[in-house]
């Protein structure tokens, strides 16, 4: 449950090294998943769209597509051009990000913001900015790799914390067109 403001996530790219900043903006403007960012190599890529095969996206039978923002697509592109082969985000030593380098940076970074940052963070803003924005429950479970909307009923429900949201959508309900 666990989601940032655009000031939450200022102060935490404020604390990221460099090579760290790319793979969490790349989480925050996809909402991927950490694993998807960590794996992702150039043949993923398709244009807009990165394209996981069924037996490497997460439930193996179907395939993952991440569809790229204008934003995500120039961080991919800076990458391709930096990395000749294998994983794409890599660390300040060159290495392809580990799940335990990525914790172990997050948790630095959350004792100087004084809150806890985790990367799934990064796809919980994702996905809680979306809704607020006016996307539709079924268009996000999609963006984000779930077969229905589930899912996002059951775990991106931060909006539920956003009274000035919820109270806009209150007032929404009710309007005469």
């Amino acid at each position: 449950d666990v989601f940032y403001t655009a000031e939450q996530w200022q102060q935490i790219k404020s604390h990221a090294p460099g090579p760290l900043i790319d793979l969490l903006d790349f989480l925050y403007l996809t909402g991927c998943r950490p694993k998807e960012a960590r794996t992702l190599e150039s043949n993923h890529i398709h244009g807009d769209l990165v394209i996981f095969p069924a037996d490497e996206s997460k439930g193996e039978t179907d395939a993952r597509v991440i569809f790229l923002s204008e934003e995500g697509k120039a961080i991919l592109a800076k990458l391709m051009k930096e990395v000749e082969c294998g994983p794409l985000f890599r660390n300040s030593r060159g290495r392809p990000w580990t799940k335990d380098a990525i914790k172990c940076r997050l948790t630095r970074i959350s004792k100087k913001v004084g809150f806890r940052v985790i990367a799934y963070g990064a796809r919980h803003s994702f996905a809680t900015n979306a809704l607020t924005r006016g996307v539709d429950p079924v268009s996000l479970a999609h963006l984000m790799g779930h077969r229905d909307t589930a899912m996002v009923s059951r775990v991106y429900t931060h909006v539920a914390k956003n009274h000035k949201f919820l109270l806009q959508q209150a007032k929404n309900a009710v309007a005469e067109d």
